[in-house]
């Protein structure tokens, strides 16, 4: 299937969000993945595809691919997705990924890395657009007070007092014992841990050492991305 490209959105410094328009429904479920190919000559040895968040909710009825940009060593993948116009395509195929909230009444925390806030970014949004109200504390770590979608999630927030954001800067970390100090019973959440591989990897085992449940422990790594 062919997406589209409808617009470009610069979110922060260096984070760009690209906004396709669907050749054709398709059904996914918030905090879900596409794999995307776009051909281009030459390639490096990272190819032509590649996967991205799908970082819109459905009901918004478009997909939305938000990326950091590093201009000094960028694969030729982003060269060319950066080089897109409007009316260029890019394919999609492979709908994948149970990184999605089933159960509204749960109590949940989000914990986002830099860019990995695009998965929560998607399940947010649904939740607004539906007026639910589940209670969520989002934790999230960036390198600097360029925050993406900062606007937008405190929107969220003000729509739902049971959805709270605390912000991490560099040169703080997210760890257990930062954690602890805003959820005090670890073991009562269910956590989602979305952002660089090895955040990801090191703050989910730490989790488990901590005594939080493994089926509490959810993950959405993102590959080639330095921890936040």
């Amino acid at each position: 299937m062919k997406l589209t490209l409808s617009h470009l959105k610069a979110e922060v410094p260096g984070v760009v969000s690209f906004v396709f328009q669907l050749s054709e429904p398709v059904a996914w479920k918030a905090g879900q993945f596409f794999h995307y190919v776009l051909h281009h000559r030459p390639t490096d040895d990272r190819g032509s595809d590649r996967w991205f968040t799908i970082a819109a909710a459905p009901e918004e009825k478009v997909v939305m691919i938000t990326t950091r940009f590093a201009a000094d060593k960028e694969s030729t993948f982003k060269q060319n997705l950066a080089a897109l116009k409007p009316g260029d395509t890019i394919e999609v195929a492979d709908l994948d990924g149970d990184f999605t909230v089933e159960d509204l009444k749960k109590n949940y925390v989000f914990i986002a890395g830099g860019i990995g806030i695009t998965p929560f970014r998607a399940i947010l949004k649904e939740i607004d657009l539906h007026g639910d109200k589940p209670s969520i504390l989002l934790l999230y770590a960036n390198r600097d007070q360029n925050v993406v979608y900062r606007e937008e999630l405190e929107g969220f927030a003000k729509n739902n007092p049971n959805f709270k954001i605390e912000y991490v800067f560099s040169p703080e970390r997210i760890d257990v014992a930062r954690i602890q100090k805003s959820v005090p019973n670890m073991k009562e959440p269910t956590f989602y841990v979305s952002g660089p591989e090895p955040m990801v990897e090191s703050l989910s085992n730490a989790l488990k050492d901590a005594d939080v449940p493994g089926d509490h422990v959810k993950q959405d790594q993102f590959p080639g991305y330095p921890a936040e």
